[in-house]
């Protein structure tokens, strides 16, 4: 079966609400939703292609994420990225179906989403939008791409501004990702094809 090109992901990312009421900052959903499809696109191609088979699934652990993940301190939420990894990683290798892989991978970008969130007072949504459809950059693999997930989560990514929040984000997903297929017996070559020193790396 020939996987969905990621661009498929697009009408289910539009289609979804923005964000959910009661949370002072947050990147609306459907923006998590096109930092979802980034993240996967900047990962390792056999990954890339696998979860592009399934966008619903990567999409509905987006949402489930976002919705799901209780207010937590950076350090928290960190944790739950390294651990989230571990996870997603031993799922692959126990050849659990990969829809649920993909959801979950979805469930990890919404924890990186909630870990940078859009810097700024009360941005609006409809910019906030605008921003995520505009296009992103991958920030790069580190030297060290495949140590512990509690090390990559630690990495000092460029922030302050909802671009820089919106690629650090993205960056730190991937990362995450080659690093699980890399622990699944994957190809995971491509960290080094796009070293950290080179980047950053146009996505879209």
């Amino acid at each position: 079966m020939r996987a969905r090109p990621l661009a498929l992901l697009l009408p289910l990312l539009l289609a979804a609400g923005s964000s959910l009421a009661g949370e002072a900052v947050r990147w609306p959903v459907p923006a998590v939703g096109l930092m979802a499809a980034d993240a996967a696109a900047a990962a390792p191609p056999d990954f890339k292609r696998m979860l592009a088979k399934h966008p619903g699934r990567l999409m509905e652990g987006v949402k489930a994420g976002l919705a799901a993940s209780p207010k937590r301190d950076a350090s928290a939420r960190r944790a739950a990225l390294a651990s989230g990894a571990r996870g997603i990683a031993k799922a692959i290798r126990d050849h659990k179906l990969f829809a649920d892989v993909a959801y979950e991978a979805g469930g990890l970008v919404a924890e990186a989403s909630l870990l940078f969130p859009p810097s700024g007072t009360a941005p609006d949504d409809a910019a906030l939008l605008a921003l995520a459809r505009s296009g992103s950059s991958f920030l790069g693999y580190p030297s060290r791409p495949f140590d512990a997930p509690e090390t990559l989560v630690l990495a000092k990514l460029p922030v302050g501004s909802p671009r820089q929040d919106y690629d650090a984000a993205v960056s730190l997903s991937a990362r995450l990702l080659a690093w699980i297929w890399n622990t699944a017996g994957g190809d995971a070559s491509v960290a080094a094809a796009r070293p950290e020193s080179k980047g950053p790396y146009k996505v879209r």
